[in-house]
C-alpha cells in the first residue's frame, strides 16, 4: 500500500471516528468536504442539502467557492454530471465533475460532488468520494435518529401538557378555545377548530401566530369556503395533508386536517396550518393522537353539560313551579346549581299560604347528593308542605318528618327551617323554627341587615327533634332572606367564606332592589366569590309590602 493509500486510510479512519461527535448538519459539511481536497487534482468539493420534497435547502463548499451564481450550476451537476463542464467553471480550471447522492431512506438527504482538473485520477477520486458519502450517510442517519428521538420526547411532553390543559375544564366552549391555543405555536402556525352539529360543520375557534393575517384570510369568502370544503372532505375520508403552492393570505404552505372523533361520533375537524418546512411538521400519527385527545376532552365536556342540564331539569321538579300570592307580601326565589355538580342535590324550598292568612315558608337541605338524596328531598318538601297546608303546627310538622326519617333508617339527615309569617296592620310578625338550618337574615330597608337566630339539631339524627325558635318583625320594605349553606359557605382562594367578607356588603347594595333581583344577584355574587365551583344555592326572599308598593 502506497503512501497515498495509507494517508487516505488514516483520513477515512478519522472521519468514521468523528461521526459519533457530530451534532448538527453544518458540522457534517465541515467534516466531510475538506478531506477530498488532499487528493491530487481536486479543486473543490461541493455539498447540497435537499429537503424531503427534493428541493435544495442549503449549499456548502470547500476549496473552490460555491457562489450564489453557481447554485443553478450545482443543482444541474447534482442531477447528472454533464458531458461538458459549464463555461463558468471551466474558466476556473474545472474539467470534470463527479457527483454522488447522499440518501437516507425517509430522511432529508443531499448530494456531494468533486470538481477536478485534468491531472486528477478520476476513478480514485470517485472511490474516495463514495467512501466519504458512506461516512456522510451514517452521520445523517445518526443525526436524524437523534433528532427524531428528541422530537418524540418533545411531542410526548406536548401531548401530556395538551391533555392536562384540555382536561382542566369541562366547559365545551373553553375546551374548543384551548384545543386551538395549545397547538400554536409549538405544533403549527395556526389551528382552526370546526365542530359538527346536526351534520353541519361550523368554525368554532381559530388561532394563529399572526391573528391579523388569519382574520384577513377568513374575511375572504373564497378562503373560508375552501377551508370548509377541506374540513368536510376530511369527515368523508377524502382529505389528507395538502401542500399549497401559492400560500394563501395567512402564509400557510401546508394544510393538515384531522377528524375529531370520540365514541364513534364525529365531533368536528382540527385543521392545522403550517408555514414551515416539511421536516419541521410533526408526523401525521402525532397530529392524529392530538386530535383524538382533543375529541375526548370535547366529548367529556359535552357529556358533562348534558348531565348538568339533566340535573337542573330534575332539580326543578323538586321545587315548586311557582310561589303563591299572599296579601301584604312579595316573594321570589332562586336556585343555582353548583358549576361542577353532576348529581342532583338536596336543597329545597316552598311557600304555603294557609287559610287563616298565615304564610308558611320553608327551606331545607338534605345531606349529600344523588338519587337517594333527591328522593329524600322530594319527601321532605312534600311532607312539610302538605302538613303545613293542612294546618298542622310547624313544630309538629318537623317532628313528623323527623320520625319518618328515623323510621326509614336512612343515614342522611336534613337541616330545615320554617318561617311562619303573619301580616299585621303595620308589621309582619315572623316565627322562625329551625332544625340545624342557617338562620335567616332580615334585610332592613333603612338600616343594615341583621342576622336572625338559628339553633336546633338536624332532623333524622335523634329520636326526639330539637327545634330552635325565635321571633322576628318585618317593617314595611324589610325582607326576610332564607337560604341554604351554599350561599354563606362559598370560599375564595384563600379559604375565606362569603359570609365573612362580601355577604353583608352585597345585601347592603341590594336592599332596595326588587326581590327577584335580590335573590338572583346575591346567588351570583356568592358563586363568583367562590370561583364558580361551589355547592348548590337556594335563596328565598319575602318582603313586607309598604304603602309605596300599592
Amino acid at each position: 500500500m502506497g503512501d497515498s493509500e495509507l494517508g487516505w486510510a488514516a483520513t477515512l479512519h478519522r472521519l468514521w471516528t468523528a461521526v459519533a461527535a457530530i451534532t448538527a448538519r453544518d458540522q457534517l459539511a465541515e467534516l466531510v468536504l475538506p478531506p477530498l481536497l488532499g487528493e491530487p487534482g481536486v479543486l473543490g468539493v461541493w455539498g447540497l442539502r435537499h429537503d424531503p420534497r427534493g428541493h435544495t435547502s442549503a449549499y456548502r463548499w470547500a476549496g473552490l467557492p460555491l457562489e450564489a451564481d453557481d447554485e443553478k450550476t450545482a443543482e444541474a451537476l447534482a442531477e447528472a454530471a454533464p458531458q461538458e463542464i459549464p463555461e463558468s467553471l471551466a474558466k476556473r480550471g474545472v474539467r470534470h465533475a463527479i457527483s454522488l447522492s447522499v440518501e437516507v431512506p425517509g430522511k432529508s438527504g443531499g448530494t456531494m460532488m468533486a470538481l477536478t482538473d485534468d491531472t486528477a485520477d478520476l476513478e480514485r477520486v470517485r472511490a474516495c468520494l463514495a467512501q466519504v458519502v458512506d461516512v456522510a450517510r451514517e452521520a445523517i442517519h445518526r443525526l436524524e435518529g437523534r433528532r427524531d428521538e428528541e422530537a418524540q420526547q418533545i411531542r410526548d411532553a406536548l401531548l401530556a401538557e395538551a391533555s392536562l390543559q384540555m382536561d382542566a375544564v369541562l366547559d365545551t366552549k373553553q375546551t374548543l378555545r384551548r384545543v386551538a391555543r395549545m397547538a400554536v405555536p409549538a405544533i403549527a402556525e395556526g389551528c382552526l377548530v370546526y365542530t359538527c352539529d346536526n351534520d353541519t360543520l361550523s368554525l368554532s375557534s381559530a388561532v394563529h401566530v399572526d391573528m391579523r393575517r388569519l382574520d384577513a384570510a377568513l374575511n375572504h369568502a373564497e378562503t373560508t369556503d375552501g377551508l370548509g370544503r377541506l374540513a368536510r372532505c376530511a369527515v368523508a375520508g377524502r382529505a389528507k395533508r395538502m401542500h399549497v403552492e401559492a400560500p394563501f393570505q395567512a402564509g400557510t404552505r401546508t394544510l393538515h386536517p384531522e377528524v375529531l372523533r370520540a365514541r364513534g361520533r364525529v365531533l368536528g375537524v382540527l385543521l392545522f396550518l403550517f408555514d414551515r418546512g416539511d421536516e419541521r411538521i410533526p408526523p401525521a400519527d402525532f397530529l392524529r393522537d392530538l386530535a383524538y385527545r382533543a375529541a375526548l376532552a370535547i366529548d367529556n365536556g359535552q357529556l358533562y353539560e348534558q348531565r348538568r342540564r339533566d340535573v337542573m331539569t330534575m332539580q326543578q321538579h323538586l321545587l315548586p313551579a311557582r310561589l303563591p300570592v299572599a296579601k301584604g307580601l312579595h316573594m321570589a326565589a332562586n336556585y343555582a346549581v353548583g358549576d361542577r355538580v353532576t348529581e342532583v342535590g338536596g336543597d329545597f324550598y316552598d311557600v304555603v299560604a294557609r287559610s287563616d292568612g298565615t304564610v308558611a315558608a320553608l327551606i331545607g337541605d338534605v345531606c349529600g347528593r344523588g338519587p337517594e338524596a333527591a328522593a329524600l328531598t322530594g319527601m321532605a318538601r312534600h311532607t312539610l308542605s302538605t302538613l303545613l297546608q293542612e294546618g298542622v303546627s310547624p313544630g309538629r310538622a318537623l317532628g313528623r318528618l323527623n320520625s319518618g326519617l328515623r323510621r326509614d333508617g336512612s343515614w342522611r339527615f336534613v337541616t330545615t327551617g320554617v318561617a311562619m309569617l303573619r301580616p299585621g296592620p303595620s308589621e309582619v310578625s315572623v316565627r322562625w323554627l329551625s332544625a340545624g338550618h342557617p338562620a335567616p337574615i332580615v334585610v332592613r330597608r333603612e338600616r343594615p341587615a341583621e342576622a336572625g337566630r338559628g339553633g336546633g339539631i338536624p332532623l333524622g339524627v335523634v329520636a326526639k327533634p330539637s327545634i330552635g325558635r325565635s321571633q322576628l318583625q318585618l317593617a314595611p320594605g324589610d325582607t326576610l332572606l332564607m337560604f341554604t349553606d351554599g350561599l354563606t359557605e362559598s370560599r375564595d382562594a384563600g379559604g375565606v367564606m362569603f359570609e365573612h367578607r362580601e355577604l353583608w356588603n352585597t345585601l347592603d347594595r341590594l336592599r332596595d332592589a326588587p326581590v327577584e333581583e335580590l335573590v338572583r344577584e346575591v346567588s351570583s355574587a356568592s358563586a363568583a366569590f367562590g370561583g364558580g365551583g361551589g355547592d348548590d344555592i337556594a335563596v328565598l326572599a319575602i318582603r313586607a309590602r309598604g304603602h309605596h308598593d300599592g
